[in-house]
Parts: C-alpha cells; sequence; structure tokens
C-alpha cells in the first residue's frame, strides 16, 4: 500500500472546467483528480477499493468557500492566428464551439462571434460635437481674399491657373518645407509663376475632359451637362493712348479676332489687380488664383501698331457656373526673326461675371462687414466649387 500512500500523497485538487487542459478532460465524482505513478490519472472512487483506511492518506475536499479556479489564461504574445489554431485543436473548446453553432448562429461559423462585434451603431456620426462641419479654412483663406480684391469694381475676372510657381534665383521650381498644398503670402518674394505646361500633360486633359462630355451628353446622364466650344484667334496687344479714349492706365489692350475671319470679338483693356500662388508639392504643378478687370474699350486708332501678337486655339468646357479652357498659345513678336516656343495653358474662370459680382455684393454690407446671409453664403459655395475643381485639374496633371 506504500504506492498507494505515495500516490495519493502527489494527488492534486482541482475542478472540471470547460478551459481544461484536454489531457485531464476528465470529470471525477468527488471532484478530485489523482495520477497514479504510471501516469494514468483515475479518480478517488476507483483508489477507495484499494484504501487500507489510513486517515493520513485521506485528501479532504475543498470548502465551497474556496477560492474560484484560475481562469485560462493564454501563451504571453499569441497571435490571434495562434489562437485560432490552438482552439481548434482543444476538444473541449469544439465541444462548446459545436453548442454555440447549433444554437446562436445556424451553424455558420464554428467559433462565433460576440454580440457586441456586430452591434452596428444606432444613428449615424454627426458631424462635430457642435453637430456642424467647420468651414475648410483653406477654402474660405481664398474666398476672403477674393473678396477684399474683388468687392468695389466692376468688369472683375476671377481665374485660376495650372503651372509652376518658380524660384527666380535658380529658375527652378521652388521647394518649400511642406508636405501638402500651401498658400503661399502676396508678398512672397522672388519667385514667379510659370502658367505652361508639358504637351503630354495638354494631350492627358483633352482626352480626359473630351471623355467627361461624350459621358454627359449619354441620355442617361443624371448630371449637369458640359458644353463643349472649338475656337482659333488671334489676339494683339497695344499701348493705350493718353487722351484718345484708348484705355487709359498702364493695362495693356487686348483686341481679340476670329482667326478665319477677322470679326472683332471682343477689345478690353486689362488690369491685373493681385495674385495668390498654391505650392502643392505632392503634385506636379501648381496653381494662382488672380483676380483682374476687363474694361471695354474702343478700338485702337487706325494705324496703331501691336506692340506683340498671340494665336490660340482653345478648347472651352462649360459646366454649370465654371468654364475650363485649355489653349496652345503660339506668341510672336513683330521685331523678331526667332520662331516663338509654342505655349500650353489650362485655366479656369467663371463662366458669368456678373454672376460671381452680385453674390460679392451680397456678401458685404455697405460697412463692409462679412455677411453670413443665405445670399452672402453663394459666394462662399461658388468660391469652394471653384477651388474644387482647380484642385482635381491639378491632381489629374499626370
Amino acid at each position: 500500500m506504500a504506492s498507494a500512500s505515495s500516490s495519493r500523497a502527489a494527488a492534486t485538487v482541482g475542478y472540471y472546467d470547460e478551459y481544461s487542459d484536454p489531457e485531464l478532460d476528465t470529470k471525477p465524482s468527488n471532484g478530485r483528480i489523482n495520477q497514479a505513478k504510471d501516469g494514468n490519472y483515475m479518480n478517488n472512487d476507483q483508489e477507495d477499493d484499494e484504501d487500507d483506511g489510513d486517515e493520513d492518506d485521506f485528501v479532504p475536499r475543498p470548502h465551497h468557500d474556496s477560492p474560484p479556479p484560475i481562469p485560462y489564461q493564454p501563451p504571453p504574445n499569441e497571435t490571434s492566428a495562434q489562437a485560432l489554431k490552438r482552439k481548434a485543436s482543444d476538444p473541449v473548446y469544439q465541444a462548446i464551439a459545436s453548442s454555440s453553432k447549433s444554437t446562436t448562429n445556424g451553424g455558420a461559423n464554428p467559433f462565433p462571434e460576440p454580440p457586441s462585434a456586430k452591434r452596428q451603431r444606432p444613428e449615424p456620426l454627426e458631424a462635430s460635437i457642435l453637430c456642424a462641419e467647420p468651414l475648410d479654412e483653406f477654402v474660405m483663406e481664398i474666398a476672403d481674399w477674393v473678396h477684399r480684391n474683388a468687392q468695389g469694381r466692376s468688369n472683375v475676372e476671377v481665374e485660376a491657373k495650372v503651372g509652376m510657381i518658380i524660384d527666380t534665383r535658380s529658375d527652378e521650381r521652388i521647394n518649400l518645407p511642406v508636405s501638402s498644398e500651401t498658400i503661399l503670402a502676396p508678398d512672397y518674394p522672388e519667385i514667379r509663376f510659370s502658367s505652361n505646361m508639358t504637351v503630354q500633360q495638354y494631350a492627358q486633359y483633352n482626352q480626359a475632359l473630351n471623355k467627361l462630355v461624350e459621358r454627359a451628353n449619354q441620355p442617361t446622364y443624371p448630371n449637369a451637362r458640359i458644353r463643349y466650344e472649338h475656337a482659333r484667334m488671334v489676339d494683339t496687344f497695344h499701348t493705350p493712348v493718353a487722351g484718345s479714349g484708348f484705355g487709359s492706365g498702364s493695362g495693356k489692350i487686348r483686341v481679340t479676332t476670329d482667326a478665319k475671319t477677322g470679326e472683332v470679338k471682343e477689345c478690353v483693356q486689362k488690369t491685373r489687380i493681385a495674385d495668390l500662388n498654391i505650392y502643392s508639392p505632392k503634385r506636379k504643378l501648381d496653381w494662382r488664383v488672380s483676380v483682374s478687370t476687363e474694361t471695354p474699350v474702343p478700338l485702337p486708332p487706325s494705324g496703331s501698331a501691336a506692340l506683340y501678337t498671340r494665336r490660340k486655339d482653345r478648347l472651352s468646357y462649360t459646366h454649370q457656373s465654371f468654364k475650363v479652357d485649355l489653349t496652345q498659345v503660339t506668341p510672336s513678336n513683330p521685331g523678331s526673326a526667332a520662331p516663338s516656343e509654342q505655349l500650353h495653358e489650362l485655366e479656369i474662370e467663371f463662366a458669368d461675371s456678373n454672376e460671381l459680382m452680385r453674390t460679392v455684393r451680397a456678401r458685404t454690407r455697405s460697412t463692409g462687414a462679412t455677411w453670413t446671409g443665405k445670399e452672402g453664403e453663394l459666394f462662399d459655395e461658388l468660391m469652394r466649387i471653384f477651388v474644387n475643381n482647380i484642385r482635381i485639374l491639378v491632381r489629374n496633371a499626370g
């Protein structure tokens, strides 16, 4: 009986638990699990048949107030894949999973997710703690700048051109320590803007815009149509003549004629008011917003020589309040025999400058304070869409 005594002396007290080691997956009748010398497991009822009655060998059952069993703890640093593999090889867990499979989810998943993982948000997310979306500071900065420079004027033109901001010291594109598009201060020194692009970029824009026109012309197209125009024009530039009624000040006068018929389309004096440069380090092109005035003037006096000429082959795409112009420009200097480099330009402008100026006036009271009524908000909405358009174009520069 010595072996039986030593076996019982080495006995352990435990409970059947659903997370027990699979090798101990036996539920004894008296709540104890004993291990014999040969490594086999037997419960105390089996061992009592061999008991010699020695009270010292009796292992008492735990009282009802004994501490609960320590819950199963997964191995440290166990990954989710390792956990699934361990559970799949655990017969106890398989039994639990089989029970859950038949009662909870119709057998679709052997390891069902807890109900909290499938719970959906009861209401949609709100824009902010104030239930309102804050104004885009980038867009508002451009809108306020345009408003300051356009208010109180007539014949205003607001346009944006794509190109590159060039460092005048190196004649290369600037390289600023910023990671996203940035509005440069209007007085940022030693830079100039080049509105030219490569032939490949021009062709890519042309193809993309033509596809938009084709799609917009489909009978089932649900959105606003895009109107396409192709025009060939010649611009001649003249110096204003003081006291003649032919312009005034320093702005050059531009006479635009139809390249085929010679018909005069317009004669205006364009005066630049202000420029705002936007640097886009993640894109191949930057952009610039300009506010100018284009004042109609009489035709130049007979015999007035042109300072220079530009021939323009322009493709126009008009969508609601905005017009995108894709233009090949061939400049020429009457006093030079050297061939001129052809330029490729893209700009977006307001299709109806009168509509823009109505919203500018509505945004400002007679005192000059910014107004937030519905009519004034239309200006901000127009500027937001204006910026959206130029951003989309810049991001698709190839």
